[in-house]
């Protein structure tokens, strides 16, 4: 009897060890798949546990491979909307199937986009901090920019004018966690250059306007032109050393740049020429500020050229940040 009861335990045991080690293999799967996706997006060990998090939202999006201290993000140009180059693929990197090309119309031309490459971005340089600023908007092709900065997980600062039935655009740039900023209100230089009466006056109408349209009050501005333009001169001699004084005491925090991508110069300027006058002017730099403009189809090429120059300091290692009044003032001296 006691026999037959022993067998009966016994047999009882034997499935109950089969799921044990069944649900212990599962979790030490598990972990396994953890740890490999923890070393995915680590650079070989250089980017720390804290700095995970900062790539959360970017890594979610498409696998990334380790190579060489690089790390690489296969990326569909198809869910990006917009085109840019191909990057070559690292040797390290697991093979892909051959790229597909799509012809796509964007602002009346059309583009050959690849259906995926490949971005390299380093871990974050110690205090290289990349400001992406965009004047004169918003535009029709406001939404564009936004589609880009949020696939890349950039914040950017927009200074903006008044533009006539776009008040969804002053909201769509605010609901998207990027920073509104001052411009003027005509950016006509005859009025807004006449005088300091008139200069506070437009600065005061578009400060109200973008309250009105976002709830946003700021004192963060950029002078039409910038704080060296010598147009002013031209309806106030003397007037901009006066307003560099006078717009401190009433405490705004203006903005220039120190990274001209150049794209207003000359309507649609190829894209390729924008990424590399932007790439040229970055030196050692530890804080930039680049120069673009939300001009609608004067300005569409800038468009095009934003998932590149995006991509390029990734690949230098900078952060990429919104300004606020806090942040570091780069201003003209010339």
């Amino acid at each position: 009897m006691s026999e037959n009861n022993h067998d009966s335990g016994f047999s009882f045991y034997i499935p109950m060890a089969l799921i044990a080690a069944f649900l212990t293999g599962c979790l030490a799967i598990s972990l396994m798949d953890v740890r490999e996706n923890a070393y995915s997006i680590s650079a070989n060990g250089t980017v720390s546990g804290s700095e995970l998090i900062k790539y959360e939202s970017i890594v979610r999006k498409s696998p990334v491979y380790d190579s060489d201290g690089l790390r690489y993000r296969m990326v569909s140009s198809s869910d990006l909307g917009l085109g840019s180059k191909s990057v070559s693929q690292p040797e390290s990197v697991p093979e892909k199937k051959e790229s597909s090309s799509v012809e796509e119309e964007n602002n009346g031309g059309e583009l050959k986009l690849p259906m995926e490459h490949y971005i390299n971005f380093v871990p974050h340089k110690k205090d290289c901090v990349a400001y992406l600023t965009f004047d004169d908007g918003p535009s029709e092709n406001t939404d564009a920019i936004l589609d880009i900065l949020d696939y890349y997980n950039v914040k950017a600062t927009f200074f903006v004018i008044y533009h006539k039935d776009m008040e969804d655009k002053y909201k769509a740039i605010v609901n998207a966690g990027h920073t509104i900023a001052l411009h003027s209100y005509s950016h006509e230089y005859s009025s807004v250059y006449a005088g300091e009466a008139s200069f506070f006056d437009e600065m005061n109408r578009i400060s109200d306007y973008i309250y009105e349209q976002t709830g946003v009050r700021t004192k963060l501005m950029r002078f039409p032109g910038g704080s060296s333009n010598t147009i002013s001169r031209k309806y106030s001699r003397g007037l901009m050393k006066k307003l560099k004084k006078s717009v401190t005491e009433r405490g705004y925090v203006y903005q220039d740049w120190n990274v001209d991508s150049r794209d207003a110069a000359k309507a649609k300027t190829p894209p390729e020429k924008l990424l590399s006058n932007v790439r040229n002017s970055i030196g050692d730099k530890k804080t930039v500020v680049v120069l673009m403009h939300d001009s609608g189809n004067k300005t569409a090429t800038t468009v095009q050229a934003l998932p590149e120059i995006i991509e390029l300091f990734y690949e230098k290692g900078y952060s990429m940040e919104k300004m606020d009044i806090n942040t570091e003032q780069i201003h003209h001296n010339w």
